[in-house]
This record gives C-alpha cells, structure tokens and sequence, in this order.
C-alpha cells in the first residue's frame, strides 16, 4: 500500500515539474515583445463629409430712404434682370425737397450769371485808368467768387436729392429669382429698421462649401473635381470644382471652409440643399504610418513606446489620418526607430525590454 502512494506521489510532482516548465516558458515568450522599424509611407484617405449648397451671389434688398411702399412688382419665385424695378416707394418729403433743390440751382444760376456780366464789365472798365477804383474791383470780385461757390453748393445739393429720387425706384442687382418677400404695398419702410424687403438669390451657379476638419486641412485633394450627391435626387452623382479655400480654420468648429462651384444652368439642384461629399486626399509628403495598436492613449496623452538600446521610452506624438487599422502619427521620431507593435501605459519607460522586430 504504502509502495503506490509513493508511486502514485512521484507522479504527481512529475506532473507539477511539467506544468511549472511550460508556465516558465510561455511566460519568458510572453516577456518578448514584438517591434517593427519605422518608415515613412504615402498618407491618402477618402473622407465623407456633409456640405451645403448656396447660391452664387445673394442679397437682402433694405430701403435707404424713410417712405411708404407705392407698389411691389414681383413676388417669390419671379425671375428678375439686372436693372428691373422691383419697389416703387412713395416719399412726398423727398419730391418736395427735390422740387425745392431744383429753384434754388436755378435762382443760383441766374444770379451767378450776373456777378459773371458785371465783374467782367467792370474788369473791361478799369482799362481806363481812373474809371474804376481798385475797392469796387475787389469787391465785385468777391460778389462773383462767392456767387460761384453758391452755385456749386446747389448743384451739389439738387443731386444729392436727385440720387434720393432715384432711390424710390428699387432695382434689381443682378439677375436671379426672389425667393423671400417681407412688404405690400402701403407698408412704411425705414432706412433704421433692418428690415428685409426681398431677398434674391442667382441659382444659376452654386456654391459647394465644406466644412474640412483641421486635421486635414494640410492635405491636397486627389482632384479639384469633388464628386457630391444629394438627399433629394440620392440616385444621382454631380460634380464640383474647387474654386477656393478660406485659410483660416474657425475657432468654434476647428474646420477650414473649403468652397468649389457647381454650374447649374439646368436648374437641377436648389441653393440650400444639403450635400454629402466625397473627398480624396493625400499629404504632399510621405508621413510615418503605424499599426493603431502601437499608440498608446492616456487621459493626458497619446504616445508610442521606442527602444533604444535595450530601454523603453515613451514619445509623445500626434495623430493624424486613419486607414485599415493604420494611424499616421507626429512627433519626435526618426525613419529606422524601434517602435513596439503594441504599446500600454503598462510597460514603463526606462526598463529594459527584449524584443523582435517583424
């Protein structure tokens, strides 16, 4: 009996012995971490982003006199030329001042026209030495002088208030559609109001505006043509082609308007429609690319872990434009550093490491 507890005894430390030796050498392969040498790589990505459709030139049409609506001779929808008249205003105050303009230019002309004829005649006069004295001389002078900037003064004057006559025929700044009307006729209008009498808008071209996130904005895109569709006729791709980009990115959205234009000549597509774009970008110079998993993120940082000469270091780094399981990163690191596959806040930096480079 006591001959096959032994037995059965050694078996059971043989066993032991085994399973320690092989926890022993999974743990030392374990201990082996895996790294890769980095290198530079082409960086290009296909980004989707929403964008709106606006039209080409717009304007919000104001009054710049105080008066009443006579007339509004179009409606929403309407087609205008440049020039048409769009309001007629009615502001009596404006006729009468306008009226009252004109007689004066004229009592001004009539009484220049005299100082003129005397002031010559009297320069004709003092040829005969002792005709005219050298006071009455200077003194007509002044008369025609003074006469001759009161006449300036009125003409000046009546087309101050012939512009503003002008200004109760309200025209059309270019040609386009009316898309808002905000009077009727007998409304009162004032310059101090803000207030939107029409808004006309040209459809005929349209502008594409995207909203680029800043981690882009350095890329260049594939092509100045943008393929876009939208959600009214999703079944159909149009084209856009990059016209300008605002250079500046906006504090708020931390986005770079980029705009391209669309002819739309057709009428197919409306202002205000919304987009989603399909952007094609590329960096204009070759970036480090590594696996996602060899950037470690913290509350406070991103980082990747390099080994240089047997230690761990961290590095701080950026990311950039992502793609299969691949980020792009920027930091201080150089093509051929050791970087670990699989970086964690775990490993510390400053210990020693083992490794093998895939």
């Amino acid at each position: 009996m006591n001959r096959k507890i032994y037995h059965f005894l050694i078996g059971i430390s043989f066993l032991q012995f085994s399973c320690n030796s092989g926890e022993q050498q999974t743990s030392e392969a374990e201990d082996i971490r895996s790294a890769f040498k980095l290198a530079r790589e082409a960086v290009e990505t296909e980004l989707k982003l929403p964008a709106e459709l606006l039209p080409y030139e717009k304007a919000e049409i104001h009054t710049k006199l105080d008066a009443y609506v006579q007339r509004v001779l179009v409606d929403i929808g309407d087609k205008v030329k440049k020039g048409q008249v769009l309001v007629t205003l009615d502001a009596p105050e404006i006729k009468s001042k306008t009226a009252e303009a004109n007689t004066k230019l004229l009592e001004a002309e009539a009484k220049y026209r005299a100082s003129e004829d005397r002031y010559i005649r009297i320069l004709n006069a003092s040829k005969t030495q002792g005709a005219i004295s050298e006071a009455d001389i200077i003194a007509l002078k002044n008369t025609y002088q003074a006469d001759s900037a009161f006449l300036q003064a009125a003409k000046l004057m009546a087309q101050s208030y012939r512009e503003q006559q002008d200004y109760l025929n309200i025209r059309a700044p270019f040609d386009g559609i009316i898309t808002s009307r905000d009077v009727d006729a007998g409304d009162f209008v004032n310059q101090n109001q803000n207030r939107t009498m029409l808004t006309l808008e040209r459809p005929d071209r349209l502008r594409l505006r995207v909203h680029v996130p800043e981690a882009y904005v350095q890329t260049a895109p594939d092509s100045e043509i943008l393929s876009f569709t939208t959600d009214g006729l999703s079944n159909r791709a149009f084209e856009a082609k990059l016209a300008r980009k605002s250079g500046s990115i906006n504090p708020q959205t931390r986005t770079e308007i980029w705009e391209y234009e669309f002819d739309n000549k057709e009428g197919v597509l409306k202002p205000g429609m919304y987009a989603m774009v399909a952007l094609l970008l590329n960096r204009a110079e070759d970036s480090f690319v590594v696996p996602a998993a060899a950037v470690a993120t913290t509350l406070e940082k991103k980082f990747v872990i390099r080994v240089k000469d047997g230690i761990m270091e961290w590095v701080d780094v950026r990311t950039g434009i992502s793609k299969n399981s691949k980020t792009e990163i920027f930091g201080e690191l150089n093509t051929g550093d050791i970087l670990l596959s699989r970086a964690s806040d775990e490993l510390k930096q400053g210990q020693k490491i083992e490794y093998t480079v895939d």
